[in-house]
Formats: C-alpha cells, sequence, structure tokens
C-alpha cells in the first residue's frame, strides 16, 4: 500500500513540467477544482514527458541511496514506458484512423482555390474511406549499439561501386554503374536498353552494393527466373503506369534514400534485403484499376480479400507465390528466423503502399517524431517505401511529366470501363473534364511536400539519436550532419510549371484529350494568355490557354529553384502545427492510384 500511494504521487508530479514540486504533488485538499485539471493522460507526448521526468527523479532519488524511492521509481518507469507502446498501438488501431480520415477530408474540402474534382480525387485516394486496416504488432524500437558499431563499416559499401560486377558491359550495365546512385536517373531509358526486362540486371546490382548475395548466399540462377517472373506479373494487364517500369523507378529510389542519406547504416542486413525486395515488387500484378473500383464491381480479388487494401494484398501474396515456382527461389538458404522476418517486413511495408491510410500514416510518424526513440523501424521502412512509391514529382520536370502522363492515361482507361459499365466516373478519370495540371499541384501540395519534409525529418532524428548513442559509448565519434534533402529543389520546379499550366479562373475549364494525354497546342505562349485572357470563345474546339505545347516545354531549362530550406508552397510548415488542418496537408500523391 505504501508503493502504491508512492506511485500515484510520482505520476502527479511527472505531469508537472516546473523545476519545482507544484502544490499538486503535495496532496494539497484545498485546491480547487481548475487546479485538478490535468493533462490528456493517453496523449503519447505527456507520456513522453513523464518519463524524462521520472528519469530525473530517479536520479535524484538515487543520489540520496533511498531503497524504496529507487525500486518504485523503476516500476514506474517500466509502466510508463510499456503503456506508451500499448497506446500508441491502440490510438492508431481504432479511433486515430477514423478521426483522422475526418479531419483530412474536412480540411480538403475547406481548402480554397481548389477545383472539386481535384478536393474529391485526394479525399477518395488518400482517405480510408471504406474499411481500416489491421494494424501489425509493434516491432523493436530504434535503439542498439550493435547498429552504431555496424554504421562505421557500411559508408563505404552503400556508395562504392562493387568489386563483385559482372562480367557483363552491356549497355544497361554500364548505365547502371555509372547511375544507379543518381537521383534523377532516366529509368524509361534503361528500360529499353534492357529491352523491357529491367529487374534481372537491377536487382542483383542493387543487392551487390549491399554486400547482401555474398551475406545470405543468393542463388542467382534463381535470382534471375524471379526477376523474370516479377517482370511477367507487372506487364500482365499492359498497364500505362503501374508496370515494372514503375517498380524499377521505386526500387531505385528506395535505394537511393537509405543510401544517400546513410540511413542503411542504422539497418539491418535482413532489413535491407527486405525493403529492396518490397521496393521492387510492391505492385506486381497491378490491374491499372483502383481498389475502390475493385471494390465498386465486386471483382474476385474484393471477394477473396474482403474489400481491405484488394490490390496491395494481391502483390504480396503473388510475389511469395512466385517463390513457390520451380528454380525461382533465391533466398532459398536464409534461415527460418530470417525468412519470417524478411517477410514481416516485406508484407506491412507493401499494405502500407495503400493510399486511403496515407493521411493516418504520417499523422502517426509526426507523433512518433515527439519522441524518436519510440519510432519502430517497420513503421520507418514503410514510410520510406511509402515515399519512393508517390515520388515521381520529386524528379526532373521531364521525368515527371512522362510519368504523369502515363498516370492519367491509365486514370482515363479506369473511367472508359466505368462509363461503359454504367458507373459514375471516379475522380480524375473523365477523359473530358480532368484538370490535370491542377491536379498535380494539388497533388504536390498536400500529399508529396508535407510527405518527403516528414521523411527528411524522420532520417534526421532517427540518425541523430542512435550518433548520439553511439557517440555516449565511444563506438563512433562524428558530428552528424543533416541529410541533403534533392527533391526539395525539384518539387518546387515542377510546381511552378503546373501552376503556369492552370487554366485562368474566367475560362471555361475544358481539357480536351487525345488518347488520355492533354491535347497540346503550339501558338502563343501561356504567359501571355493569362496576362490577356480571351473574353469570348467563338468555338467549342478552341483550347484552354493553359495547354503549352511539348517543344515550348521542353525548351525550358530544368534548373532547380534556389530557394532555402525547400519549397515554400504551404503557408504554414506542417512539422510545427498541429492542428488537423496542417497534420492533413501531409498527405500526397498523383504518382498513385486515387
Amino acid at each position: 500500500m505504501k508503493n502504491l500511494k508512492c506511485f500515484k504521487m510520482v505520476w502527479m508530479c511527472a505531469g508537472d513540467k516546473s523545476g519545482t514540486t507544484s502544490p499538486k504533488c503535495q496532496n494539497n485538499e484545498n485546491e480547487s477544482p481548475e487546479d485538478k485539471i490535468k493533462p490528456d493522460p493517453l496523449d503519447p507526448k505527456n507520456i513522453a514527458d513523464s518519463i524524462i521526468r521520472l528519469e530525473e527523479l530517479k536520479k535524484a532519488s538515487l543520489s540520496k541511496t533511498k531503497h524504496d524511492s529507487d525500486e518504485v521509481l523503476e516500476q514506474a518507469l517500466s509502466i510508463l514506458r510499456h503503456t506508451e507502446s500499448i497506446i500508441s498501438s491502440i490510438r492508431r488501431a481504432s479511433v486515430g484512423m477514423v478521426s483522422e480520415d475526418i479531419e483530412a477530408q474536412t480540411m480538403i474540402s475547406s481548402v480554397e482555390d481548389t477545383p472539386k474534382a481535384v478536393k474529391e480525387w485526394l479525399a477518395a485516394t488518400f482517405t480510408k474511406q471504406i474499411f481500416g486496416r489491421r494494424q501489425a504488432v509493434e516491432p523493436p524500437k530504434f535503439r542498439s549499439i550493435v547498429q552504431a558499431v555496424r554504421a562505421s563499416m557500411y559508408v563505404d559499401k552503400i556508395t562504392r561501386k562493387t568489386s563483385q560486377a559482372p562480367v557483363d558491359v552491356s549497355p544497361a550495365t554500364l548505365m547502371l554503374q555509372d547511375q544507379l546512385n543518381n537521383w534523377d536517373i532516366d529509368v524509361f531509358k534503361y528500360d529499353g536498353l534492357t529491352g523491357n526486362k529491367p529487374f534481372r540486371g537491377l536487382f542483383g546490382e542493387v543487392l551487390r552494393r549491399y554486400g547482401l548475395v555474398k551475406r545470405f548466399k543468393i542463388n542467382l540462377h534463381n535470382l534471375e527466373n524471379y526477376c523474370a517472373l516479377v517482370e511477367n506479373g507487372y506487364n500482365l494487364h499492359g498497364n500505362p503506369y503501374h508496370n515494372a517500369i514503375h517498380g524499377a523507378d521505386v526500387l531505385i529510389t528506395t535505394h537511393n534514400l537509405i543510401s544517400s542519406t546513410g540511413f542503411a547504416s542504422w539497418m539491418t542486413d535482413i532489413e535491407i534485403l527486405a525493403l529492396l525486395f518490397s521496393a521492387m515488387i510492391h505492385d506486381v500484378e497491378h490491374t491499372g484499376t483502383t481498389n475502390n473500383f475493385h471494390i465498386c464491381t465486386s471483382s474476385p480479388l474484393t471477394i477473396m480479400y474482403n474489400d481491405r487494401s484488394v490490390l496491395e494484398n494481391h502483390h504480396i501474396s503473388s510475389a511469395y507465390r512466385y517463390l513457390d515456382q520451380p528454380d525461382s527461389n533465391p533466398f532459398d538458404k536464409l534461415s527460418k528466423d530470417d525468412f519470417r522476418e524478411m517477410r514481416g517486413i516485406a508484407v506491412e511495408a507493401v499494405l502500407g503502399t495503400d493510399m486511403s491510410a496515407h493521411f493516418t500514416q504520417i499523422k502517426n510518424m509526426q507523433n512518433a517524431l515527439f519522441n524518436p526513440s519510440t519510432v519502430n523501424r517497420n513503421t520507418a521502412m514503410t514510410l520510406i517505401l511509402h515515399c519512393a512509391d508517390i515520388s515521381h514529382p520529386t524528379k526532373t520536370w521531364g521525368l515527371h511529366k512522362k510519368w504523369t502522363d502515363n498516370l492519367m492515361e491509365e486514370f482515363f482507361c479506369q473511367g472508359d470501363k466505368e462509363t461503359s459499365l454504367g458507373l459514375p466516373n471516379s475522380p480524375l478519370c473523365n477523359r473530358t473534364e480532368t484538370l490535370v495540371p491542377e491536379s498535380q499541384v494539388g497533388f504536390i501540395d498536400f500529399i508529396i511536400v508535407p510527405s518527403m519534409n516528414l521523411l527528411g525529418d524522420m532520417f534526421d532524428a532517427l540518425l541523430l539519436l542512435q550518433n548520439e548513442e553511439a557517440n555516449a559509448t565511444g563506438t563512433k565519434s562524428v558530428n552528424y550532419k543533416k541529410v541533403d534533402r534533392p527533391w526539395d529543389n525539384r518539387l518546387s520546379e515542377n510546381r511552378k510549371r503546373w501552376k503556369e499550366l492552370v487554366t485562368p479562373k474566367d475560362e471555361t475549364p475544358v481539357t480536351p484529350a487525345v488518347n488520355g494525354r492533354v491535347k497540346e497546342e503550339e501558338t502563343e505562349s501561356v504567359k501571355e494568355k493569362v496576362s490577356h485572357p480571351p473574353t469570348k470563345k467563338n468555338s467549342t474546339t478552341d483550347q484552354p490557354s493553359s495547354r503549352k505545347s511539348s517543344s515550348q516545354r521542353n525548351s525550358q531549362t530544368d534548373a532547380p529553384s534556389s530557394l532555402n530550406g525547400g519549397p515554400k508552397i504551404l503557408e504554414e510548415d506542417p512539422k510545427t502545427v498541429s492542428s488537423p488542418t496542417a497534420t492533413g496537408q501531409s498527405a500526397a500523391v498523383v504518382g498513385a492510384c486515387p
């Protein structure tokens, strides 16, 4: 009973952030009702603050050598840490998912100067409107001195060219050796050099860069056979966007995200293998239609996966089904524990690419970064893959524009199917009414910029934490430098390009399209039309002034913006604003399905 009373006093004191003991800690029975108001004990940030305060109290008690007090404080700390992880899991799995979706949809609908069709697309794509997804069990936290020891050995390995490079010196191989670490590598060109078989050389080369082929005794013959199955799966439905080129692009981007930032040095070998594998297979056998389309048409996949993350479940299931094919399992030498861990990471990461879970995923990471030591490894890897999946607006204008054209064609094909079935068109799927530039500006503003900013913040927070731990133990002694963010200037430039193409408000918002792409005219420039808008349209064949010819666009330079600290697209920094509006703007995607 004495220990119980002491623990209750410790809990009350932990909520007090002042340097001295407050009247509340003195069990004052005469305090007013207002004085009894306490912060929400279920708020992860308040719990984290309590832990810090309890640690300070523990040190103070140790200096007085009070054994009983020390024991109670140690128990309190243990309980609080365990409670924090449980509460975080419960919040994500229940109320959080629903409330955050409501907040996100409210935020999107209240934004001014954004076309209704764009708002509908953002809401339909990035919020979970039908079912929530069951959350996985929390994996271990980012606190391991062993990882710090491994860090110094990885820095060289992840950036240098492999010494085990194959004898093959084909143009595709040479391109990989020279440009694999290039953020703006032209994956379309690489795909052409491989004869539309990008994974057979790419996946093996990426694994060699990290020494994983030798580490896990990967069977190269089986690896080639498996990559062939993945390529065939991606190209099964002839999708303009969700095909093998997209899979290769996401794999290369994932590699660049963990290698250029140094994040790979803090990952275990099996985690790197699992994340790269997840990136390669994350959209295999994509049907070129969205989850909502499958649900509305009651497709066989919908019946199989019970309306929940239909495509994402199919991708991961197909990828593991390929491993059962004869001579197609390159991971047959992995131990049972390694294979089980790899599968657990892959399943969670691929399911995390479901765009309807975007706002929930962003909000959870924002909350976790209040105390970086609480961020778990699987959550971090899932965010990396999600950002790589929607990253094409962070590449050069030429690449981004090509990806957008392909994506819009895929959307329009779905719209054609919906029309033939007598269904209403999904957002951005109507060939004659879709506003492409407006949708891209909204996608960049509300999804890409906040997501990439958060990803950079996560890298900085976790790597700084590990660096401090390594310095404290003497296993490593360097001054941490914030990660480079090559995507900032690209985002600013691409948004500017799309903004120039936005249809002026006093013109009829018509977006003619031919074969899924905006019909372009080669007359006067956009700026002239915007500054001198026509007062009357003489014919319905007049093209909107927001369209530029491809020759005009390609003649413009791709020089990055000189903005400091990244693109200033949002009026408020989502990192510093805790309101639903600000956090809701941390999502994104016009490179992903609606």
